[in-house]
């Protein structure tokens, strides 16, 4: 079943959440997501790997940018750069051999989000599951009870400053 893009809540431009699916997520640190995906870093990701003594070539692929969706600038979109892969295994150049993230304190916007993006919508935003979503700790349909839509919506929301 293939639950990207799917909808879990509606945030309205006076600030209330509306839960459209209960979902239930806990990242176990698989690393799948750092492992299969392309991982985009804004300018300023990079500044604060920059100031915490990353070299932007040990950093990014290619010093050209890309556009990516950007829902909290006013034109929707951001330039990015992709981060380094590591040789042979192709994955993130920053994942250990535990799978944890050896820059976790300053990690790209991206993966503080993922599996979870923001869409801005003309009456607020939405958050959904990440188009490119590779993760198997999403419980789709779960009781309301065991839900924690919720929570994950605030917690984007802060992360993106627009709570």
């Amino acid at each position: 079943m293939d639950i990207s893009n799917t909808p879990i809540a509606t945030v309205n431009n006076d600030g209330s959440i509306e839960v459209l699916k209960d979902i239930f997520f806990e990242c176990k640190n698989c690393a799948e997501c750092c492992k299969l995906n392309n991982i985009p870093a804004t300018e300023e990701d990079i500044i604060k790997m920059v100031e915490n003594g990353i070299e932007v070539d040990q950093a990014v692929e290619e010093l050209s940018p890309i556009l990516v969706p950007c829902p909290n600038v006013e034109n929707g979109v951001t330039k990015a750069y992709i981060l380094r892969r590591k040789p042979f295994v192709n994955e993130c150049a920053f994942v250990d051999e535990n799978n944890l993230c050896k820059v976790h304190e300053f990690k790209p916007l991206a993966c503080q989000l993922y599996p979870f993006s923001i869409r801005k919508l003309s009456k607020g935003y939405r958050a959904i599951i990440h188009p490119d979503c590779v993760c198997d700790f999403i419980q789709m349909d779960v009781t309301k009870e065991k839900s924690n839509t919720l929570q994950i919506v605030e917690e984007l929301l802060a992360l993106l400053s627009l709570d």
